[in-house]
């Protein structure tokens, strides 16, 4: 069985009291990772640029949901210390940046409340071409298209056809983009365990409403485009948290 090491990191933020957040907190998480780009003409690069494909811009990470003990109330979780979150990128200047901006900063940001750093811990996964997947964030592809003047967006699901093929046309997309060629072999496919219930989340980033799905997969590629979508993420939206998985078992013979 042919794999693939690949790295990404847990984050550990520790404060006093409370932190109380929206239950849809990933603009907050997306806001502490630019915030912590000192070099401005790379953050601002990377923001407004990424990694460019045709009228695509790729920005190379996601992330996870802050994890820890909390309750759940009214459309807000409210944790105790420590509470932790997962980043992930293809980068490896973004990953240093980050990292190394982490451990000099007094605190960081969680919307309007002060955290400190209390660990960055490196996390080991392998990659293989045939493995089952479970998705930490919703894993989401859409279509945009006009209609009556109006931008909409049409969001597949995991039981059509259409998901698995636009799923790989992505990721080929976002190899070319960052590596600056083809991938070896561009062949992928994403196929949900349960085929007939698949996992539907609805969540929203910046006021915009977003749908995906949660649950166990079966991914199967040449493990160097994998590696790819498991570091940057799989399926559209990854920079505003979607698309992070991690590996449950490897099915090569």
């Amino acid at each position: 069985m042919k794999q693939v090491i690949t790295l990404r990191v847990k984050i550990t933020l520790q404060f006093p009291g409370q932190l109380i957040v929206s239950v849809h907190h990933f603009e907050l998480l997306h806001g502490l990772i630019y915030a912590s780009i000192r070099n401005e003409h790379y953050r601002d690069q990377l923001h407004n640029e990424g990694y460019k494909y045709e009228n695509r811009n790729f920005k190379g990470f996601c992330f996870s949901r802050l994890q820890g003990k909390h309750t759940a109330s009214e459309g807000k979780l409210t944790f105790s210390s420590p509470v932790s979150f997962l980043f992930s990128t293809c980068d490896e200047q973004l990953m240093k940046e980050l990292v190394s901006s982490l451990f000099t900063k007094d605190y960081v940001m969680i919307g309007h409340q002060r955290t400190t750093v209390l660990s960055v811990e490196q996390i080991e996964e392998k990659i293989s071409g045939h493995m089952r997947i479970r998705f930490l964030t919703p894993v989401t592809m859409y279509s945009t298209f006009m209609h009556n003047g109006k931008r909409k967006s049409y969001y597949y699901s995991p039981t059509e056809e259409d998901f698995s093929e636009l799923i790989a046309a992505n990721a080929r997309k976002k190899y070319e983009a960052i590596f600056g060629q083809d991938p070896l072999d561009r062949t992928l496919t994403l196929t949900p365990l349960d085929k007939r219930h698949p996992q539907q989340v609805i969540f929203t980033f910046k006021k915009t409403i977003i749908k995906g799905w949660l649950g166990e997969f079966i991914l199967q590629g040449h493990p160097e485009l994998l590696k790819l979508v498991y570091d940057a993420g799989i399926g559209g939206k990854n920079s505003n948290g979607a698309g992070l998985f991690t590996v449950v078992s490897h099915l090569d013979a």
